[in-house]
């Protein structure tokens, strides 16, 4: 039997291996998350009233959306809208959470124009040096100025 040569190598269209429907579920996962925390801001809660207000904004966006786009949906805003619940849950309990969290004030200061307590001095300004007396306009000096003289004016 003859070897036979492979002239066309198929080209994979989806290297990664992600689906269509993970996509979709990541999609209704995020609205949820964000319909969860929008609908709960309606409500005005602070502490844990607005934890479970946000899992009841969850609660009831899943039979909105069971009714508008099907049960995988459904699931899929409830599991966005649970976990909005859970991170306002972890924030109220104060579990350090990644961030700034870490961050500690030092007495480090930047080099500017202040002390080593972050307190401003009095800002300098750079003028330029003052033009000659009886000069006027700076004619005679190497100054900026001498490249734009007025017509109006005489030399002296």
């Amino acid at each position: 039997m003859a070897h036979h040569r492979k002239y066309h190598q198929r080209l994979h269209h989806n290297p990664l291996g992600i689906s269509g429907a993970v996509v979709k579920d990541v999609a209704f996962n995020a609205a949820g998350l964000a319909a969860s925390n929008f609908g709960a801001g309606f409500l005005n809660q602070s502490g844990w009233l607005d934890v479970l207000a946000t899992a009841g904004v969850a609660f009831a966006l899943s039979f909105v959306g069971k009714s508008v786009a099907g049960e995988a949906a459904s699931e899929e805003l409830f599991k966005g809208g649970i976990l909005a619940a859970l991170i306002k849950a972890v924030k109220q309990t104060g579990i350090a959470v990644p961030g700034l969290s870490g961050y500690v004030p030092s007495y480090f200061s930047a080099p500017t124009t202040s002390d080593a307590y972050g307190r401003a001095t009095a800002p300098t300004i750079m003028l330029p040096a003052p033009a000659p007396a009886g000069k006027g306009m700076g004619y005679g000096v190497a100054t900026p100025y001498t490249r734009y003289r007025s017509r109006f004016v005489t030399r002296f």
